[in-house]
């Protein structure tokens, strides 16, 4: 029997529709960033009290020499005095939708922009952590453990910084331990150091190690903690090109103690800690017009606006309060 074909199907329907659309959007993948408040310390900005603050510590007195005389009173000591400076930068961006983006695409561009937007800011005031953190280590040779060529960061390197800032009397951060701050190409050689005493030596000998180990990295920010350090790893720390030789990429690991970086933002606006940051958003109604939005072809706009700035401690101790770390990996 002849089969007969049927007199509707798609490629005879003129207004038939050739895609599907997704009304919700997949969603980009986002770093975190940890700089500004794992390894920072807020002193808060005051309003009308100018855009420059001014931190001061004291250096310590070293033990007495020698004894006095008998009726003799000593001289009177004076105390030394040192200071640093954070200017509060002004930070703004803004984005601004039509009327026919809001009104006619196939969700809420707005929520797409919102969520965006919070992520640069948090994304720049994590660099600009990051940057005040090479600043001072470029200019404190004391900060730097730069490794050689072929050398990767193991579990000693950690050791080591934490000697350093143990050695100095740096205090611990909140919990009594240092933040330390990685790549996870660098976490990947911190766990591929088998070496005797090494972290993953140590882990392999109890179950609640083992477990560890074999967790991976992918559960959480935070890796474990380690000679004092708890460690967090995240892909926004700076890289350098050309590090240790040429070709190479290296990138930095920052250890860090109680009050070694200081943050002033601006009393009653926070700068964005991280990507969850809310910006202002402002959607125009059919009663906002006037001469700025004559039409209301603008229906909604998202920003921010804030002032950070970032300096390390008063040098009080002859010493930087963090140790940067900079080495090559063999991940990649």
């Amino acid at each position: 029997m002849p089969s007969l074909a049927p007199g509707v199907q798609s490629n005879t329907l003129a207004a038939f529709p050739q895609i599907a659309y997704d009304r919700t959007a997949i969603v980009e993948w986002q770093c975190n960033t940890p700089a500004l408040e794992e390894l920072c310390d807020f002193r808060p900005l005051p309003r009308r009290s100018g855009r420059t603050i001014q931190f001061y510590g004291q250096q310590p007195f070293v033990a007495a020499g020698a004894p006095v005389s008998e009726a003799v009173p000593p001289p009177s000591l004076s105390l030394s005095q040192v200071y640093s400076d954070a200017f509060a930068d002004e930070y703004a961006d803004w984005i601004g939708i039509d009327n026919v983006a809001q009104t006619m695409f196939l969700s809420d561009i707005t929520l797409d922009a919102t969520r965006n937007l919070s992520y640069r800011g948090a994304l720049t005031a994590n660099q600009i952590a990051f940057n005040a953190f090479d600043s001072a280590s470029s200019a404190q040779s004391a900060a730097r453990i730069d490794l050689a060529d072929n050398e990767f960061l193991l579990s000693n390197t950690i050791r080591k910084g934490e000697a350093q800032l143990m050695g100095n009397a740096v205090p611990g951060r909140n919990d009594g331990m240092y933040s330390t701050v990685m790549h996870p190409y660098m976490v990947y050689d911190f766990m591929s150091d088998n070496s005797a005493g090494s972290a993953v030596d140590t882990l392999k000998r109890t179950q609640a190690g083992v477990s560890t180990i074999q967790a991976g990295m992918n559960k959480g920010y935070q890796v474990l903690e380690w000679a004092g350090c708890r460690i967090i790893r995240t892909p926004t720390v700076t890289s350098f090109a050309n590090y240790p030789s040429t070709g190479k990429v290296g990138y930095g690991c920052y250890t860090v103690g109680r009050e070694a970086m200081l943050a002033s933002e601006l009393m009653g606006q926070k700068a964005p800690r991280n990507p969850s940051f809310k910006v202002n958003v402002k959607y125009f109604g059919d009663s906002d017009i006037d001469l700025s939005n004559p039409c209301l072809q603008t229906r909604a706009i998202v920003s921010y606006d804030w002032f950070l700035g970032v300096v390390a401690r008063p040098n009080t101790n002859g010493t930087p309060g963090f140790r940067r770390v900079r080495a090559e990996v063999s991940a990649v």
